[in-house]
């Protein structure tokens, strides 16, 4: 077989997908883009969700942990993670390569603080995902957890373990209002 005919064959049961080398080669670089696009809106939806902590007082509130996980030294799909008392974001690999956000807010803030919150989070994540954001559509990379969980303890314990050196404590700024 020529080299420009060389395809390779992929078998399932009664099925059978064919992928021609310039194909493959379109789908790694188009999965490269994409994933480089859904990173860059991970760290952009965290840098303007950092933003809204600027407003509390109280000190809890502007507080957030920021881990590396590239930098752990341990196998994982996890690649960084931020929790602060209100939500808990994280980038991860699916087992396909695609990159994923996914994101929860604790219950305890939503009772004591409403939906606004949680309201302005989503608008920064749909603002930086949305398909006429990038050259190449992210909507599907993002996973909001559909009910309210307890991230607090999460927080507390990632506040108080030991320091590492993939774990970075952040502290917003009160800015007045």
């Amino acid at each position: 077989m020529s080299k420009k005919n060389q395809s390779t064959i992929l078998k399932a049961p009664n099925k059978m997908t064919v992928i021609k080398e310039s194909e493959e080669i379109l789908l790694e670089q188009n999965l490269r883009q994409r994933n480089e696009n859904v990173e860059r809106a991970y760290h952009e939806i965290v840098k303007n969700t950092k933003e809204l902590l600027t407003a509390f007082d109280n000190l809890k509130y502007r507080m957030s942990v920021t881990v590396d996980h590239t930098k752990s030294g341990k196998e994982t799909n996890l690649l960084n993670e931020w929790i602060s008392y209100f939500y808990n974001f994280t980038l991860t690999n699916n087992r396909y390569g695609y990159y994923m956000i996914y994101i929860s807010y604790d219950e305890d803030a939503l009772k004591r603080f409403g939906d606004k919150m949680f309201n302005r989070m989503l608008r920064i994540v749909f603002n930086n995902t949305n398909a006429i954001v990038g050259d190449i559509n992210i909507e599907n990379c993002i996973r909001v957890d559909h009910s309210a969980t307890d991230i607090q303890p999460f927080f507390i314990n990632r506040l108080l373990s030991d320091p590492k050196d993939y774990v970075t404590i952040n502290t917003e700024e009160k800015v007045p209002s």
